[in-house]
Formats: C-alpha cells, structure tokens, sequence
C-alpha cells in the first residue's frame, strides 16, 4: 500500500519531463519549472458519456394463429332461499261521496212563471242503473201588446242501463209536450188592422201543440281496451204530432264496430284503428190524407292512425236518399289530420267532410216552435265543410280554440215570416221553410280560464259570412254571435253565475199582401226587414247552499230589457226573474 504514492510520483516526473522537451524543441525559450507539487492523488473522470437508447428487437417471421374451439356445458345450481314475509300496509282509501236518489227543484217568476224539475236514479250499483227525468215549465203573462203569447212545455224521461261483464243494455222511454202560441202578427210593423169577421187573436185558433213519443234501445260492448272488438247496435222510433192532423213517424237504426288493427306491413303508424258505422233512417210524413214517404241510409268505413305526432283519420261516406222510392248515391270523402305542434300546449287539425242530412219535421220545430204546419221537407246536401283549427292551453289554468271554416251546402232551410197562413184556422203568422244553395265562411275563437274551483270563465265569438244563389240574406242568420259565462264561489255556500249572450245584425223575410184595402187575396210581395242590430242578452245569478241538500236560488234575465226578436214579429220578454229553492233525497 505504501508503494503506490512512489510510483504515481514517478510516472508525473517523467510525463513533465517529455512536455518538457517537446516545448523546447519548438520553441527556443522553453519553460523554467523547478518545483510541482501534489495536493491530491489524481482520479481521473469521464466528462461526457453518450448512450445508445435503443432496446434489441427480435422480428419473428413465423406468424402463429390462434385456432380453437370451447363449449358451453350449463349446469344448474340449486339455490335455496327463505322469503321472509312482509308486514301488510294499512291502506286507508278515501271515502266515496255520498250520493242522494233524487233532486226536486221548484221556482216561480215573473210572466207569472212557474217552474218544476224533478230527477231520481238508483245509486252505485255493478248490476243496473235506472232513473227518471220530469219538467214543467209554462208562462201565463203576455208580452205587451203581443196577444196570447204564454207557453208551455212538459217533460217525462224514464231510462236505465243493464250491466253484464262485457255488455251493456240501454233503454230510454220519452214523452215531450210542448204548447206555444203563433203571437207574431204583421199588423204591429205595418200598423193596420184585419177585418172584423176574421177570428179575434188571443183565442185557442192560434194555439199550437207538439206531441213527442220518442223510444230507443241500444245493445253495445264496454271494452275499455282498443285492441277489444267493440260494437253497439241503436233501434229507436219517432212520433212526432200536432193540433193540424200533423204527424211523423221516423225509426232510425244505427250500429257501429271497430277494433285497433294489426301491425302496419309498412311501418309507418305505431297505431292503427279501423271501424265502420252505418245508419238507417225513414220517415213517414203525413198531412191529412196525404203521405210521403222518404229514407236516408249511410255507410261510413274509417280508418284512424298514428304516425309519430299525428293523429290521421280517413274514411268514404256512402250515402244513399230516398225520395218516394226514388233513390240517389252520394259520395263524399273523409279525411282529417291532428298534430301536437308542443304536446300539450298546442295542437293543429284539418278536417274535410261532407255528408247529407234530412230536414225532417222534428228537425224544423225544434228550431223554430213557429213555422207552418206541415212544412215542405227535404234533403240539405253538404257538398264540402273544410276546417282548420289550433287548441291548447297557454299555462295550466288557461286553454283556447281557434277555427275557421268554409262550407258548401245545397238546400239549406231559412224561415220566412208568412202572413195569412190559410192552411192555419186563424189568421195569425207563422214561417215557412224557402231553400237555397249557400256558401258559409265561419271562423271561430274561444278562451277559457279557471283558478280552482272557485272562479271560471269562457269567452267565445263567432263570425259568419254568407254568399247566396237565390236569397238577398241570409234570414235569422246573425252575422256574429258572443257568448261570455263566469262563475264564482265563495267558500262552496254562495256561488255566482253571469252570462252575456251577443248577437249580430240580423234580418228576416216577411210575405205581405200587396193591397189590403181592396183585399187583394193573391197579392204578395216579400220585404226584408232590419230585425234589429247589435243586441245584448245579460243575465246574472246567485245560489245559496244552505246544507248539502237544501239551497236556494234567484235568476235575473235580460237586465238591460232588450227587446229584440229572434224570429221576426215574435219579440222575446223583457227583463224578467225567477226565484227558487232545490232539495236532494
């Protein structure tokens, strides 16, 4: 170990030496050293060091596949478990209302008015429903300056529903007798008077009286699933007659069946519902001696479907009149589209259709309690009705409905104010029926709003426009009609009823004799009258619920006293009301 410093001495010694002449030899003034001294042993280091950063790869030209084949062999494991039991939850149904059998409902108003209305139906049952609907209502008091204007009009409606597991069995018994009085006279416009050896007015010469004996029985499924065959199956009869040896006699029979259909072969619907309706209707109308004969028979296949956010119905109607055994074929197309634009909020829907109706006697009375006896019937044909409609709702509370439509109907009836009518045995007016073919543009809009049970209200209006072939006007026909209804009540004990009813310029025909000085029988004209313009009809009411059963009521009509007519020279009363109470049983 001692050597070592020795030897490394020596080795710098002879390495100084060879600089040394090296120097000398290329320089002629070398260098003078006389001493070096060592500090430290000299440890060599290698400053820099570059390595080679790549890993050895060995490229394989043998490529191995992986072939193999494996089966699944199930084998079953027997599990065992103890289901422990579940302690049962009380569950406290809420309770049903109680309901009562039956309700009387009487009042008394001005006009010297008084009013009855009974109802009785059996309660909850699976088995049967039955029950019994009764109404009278008449008026003693004239209007002023209208002679014997009082009315009548009773009611008795028996009916009741068999249930059986799938089925259901309807019946329905009704008697209606209604008395009015042809009050309207033409003397009031024109100020003259009748000669004296015509009947006076105010006598039972000018009382009409209509007799309805009405019976139905329907037999049909209550499937609430669609995927069911559902079906019904309606017969009913008619009996319509009157003081003048007037009558009708109509059955109607109509069915209906349907089911939801298999799986679209295209794939478009999600949904589909195929069904078929078809109706039967004949009349036998007499007058006197004389009887027409006259049917009206439909066939109507549909189809529903529903692709994506549409609702598509479309289906043929096949009409077939009858007329004295003559008959007539009509088709009209059926068509109609519905489409969630925002589910819920809003809804867009056309519809194209037509069809024909008959313009029976029945029809005709209900609509006006004042035209002739024994009026001239017939068949309206609705060659085309188009409409487009938007419905929704606007926030929870509040929903609206809006549609416009244009029609194209043959034959439709208006009523003419008819003076001296001879068929009648007194010389009063009533209305006969004139036909003409129309255009009819009818646009509609409606809102209504709801906060609760406590406050409703609804608003509508209506517009007409009419183009006519043969008529100046359209007679009885208002240009616009408004409806406004609101409801409040207060704590369930006082509830508050308003309704506003609107109508629009209004005209009517009247057929006068020319010349009544010379008493020119056959001498008429026909004048078209202002009936009246913009009027309104406001009625207000208020109920008391003194208990569940007992309440009472007051009902004020035509608040402003307008007196405006609906059917020309037959005004309406001025303001009037009724007071009342009810009870249930």
């Amino acid at each position: 170990m001692k050597k070592t410093p020795v030897i490394i001495g020596l080795l710098i010694f002879a390495a100084a030496c060879m600089v040394t002449q090296s120097l000398s030899g290329q320089t002629q003034t070398g260098l003078d050293i006389d001493d070096i001294q060592v500090v430290a042993p000299y440890e060599p280091t290698i400053s820099d060091a570059f390595k080679i950063n790549i890993n050895p790869v060995i490229e394989d030209t043998v490529t191995i596949q992986m072939d193999f084949d494996y089966r699944i062999q199930p084998r079953k494991i027997v599990t065992r478990f103890v289901v422990e039991p579940i302690s049962p939850a009380r569950m406290r149904g809420e309770p049903l209302p109680k309901i009562y059998n039956g309700m009387v409902t009487g009042g008394f108003g001005s006009y010297q008015t008084p009013y009855l209305e009974g109802f009785y139906n059996t309660l909850r049952s699976n088995e049967y429903a039955l029950g019994a609907h009764l109404r009278h209502i008449s008026s003693g008091k004239e209007i002023d300056e209208y002679p014997h204007s009082v009315f009548s009009q009773n009611r008795v409606n028996l009916y009741g529903t068999r249930f059986f597991r799938n089925n259901s069995l309807d019946g329905n018994l009704l008697y209606n007798r209604q008395v009015v009085n042809y009050y309207g006279n033409w003397r009031l416009f024109e100020n003259k008077s009748l000669p004296d050896f015509l009947p006076p007015t105010g006598t039972t010469f000018s009382r009409q009286r209509y007799e309805l004996l009405s019976s139905a029985l329907r037999f049909g499924s209550l499937h609430a699933d669609s995927s069911q065959l559902n079906y019904y199956a309606r017969i009913g009869h008619n009996r319509l007659s009157d003081r003048f040896e007037t009558v009708e006699n109509h059955l109607h029979f109509s069915g209906n069946i349907g089911r939801e259909a298999g799986k679209d072969p295209f794939g478009f619907a999600r949904k589909q519902y195929l069904e078929l309706d078809v109706s039967a209707d004949h009349y036998f109308y007499s007058v006197g001696d004389n009887t027409i004969n006259s049917g009206l028979y439909t066939f109507q296949p549909k189809m529903h479907a529903y692709v994506d956010i549409f609702r598509i119905h479309l289906g043929v109607l096949l009409a077939f009149q009858n007329e004295q055994s003559d008959f007539t074929l009509r088709t009209y197309p059926l068509a109609g589209v519905e489409a969630d634009i925002i589910p819920g909020l809003m809804t867009m829907w056309l519809e194209a259709s037509g069809g024909l109706e008959k313009q029976s006697w029945r029809t005709l009375s209900d609509i006006n309690p004042f035209v002739k006896p024994g009026p001239v019937t017939d068949f309206t044909n609705v060659r085309s009705n188009i409409q487009l409609g938007l419905r929704g709702a606007v926030n929870p509370w509040m929903s609206y409905n809006i549609h416009i439509g244009s029609s194209r109907i043959d034959n439709h009836p208006f009523f003419v104010l008819n003076h001296f009518d001879w068929f009648l045995p007194h010389w009063h007016d009533s209305f006969r029926i004139v036909y003409d073919d129309i255009r009819r543009l009818h646009a509609g809009a409606e809102v209504s709003t709801r906060f609760g049970s406590r406050f409703a209200l609804r608003l509508r209006g209506d517009l007409f426009d009419y183009i006519l072939d043969e008529q100046e006007k359209a007679w009885h026909h208002p240009m616009y009609l408004i409806t406004l209804n609101a409801r409040y009540s207060l704590q369930e004990k006082i509830i508050f009823t308003a309704d506003l009813f609107g109508r629009g310029k209004t005209y009517g025909l009247t057929l006068t004799p020319i010349d009544m000085h010379e008493f020119d029988w056959w001498g008429f004209e026909y004048t078209p009258y202002r009936m009246h313009d913009f009027v309104t009809d406001f009625n207000l009411g208020v109920e008391y619920r003194y208990t569940k059963r007992l309440s009472m009521f007051l009902n004020f009509s035509n608040i402003t006293n307008e007196e405006y007519q609906q059917w020309l020279g037959y005004p309406r009363q001025g303001f009037n009301f009724m007071g009342g109470i009810s009870y249930a049983f």
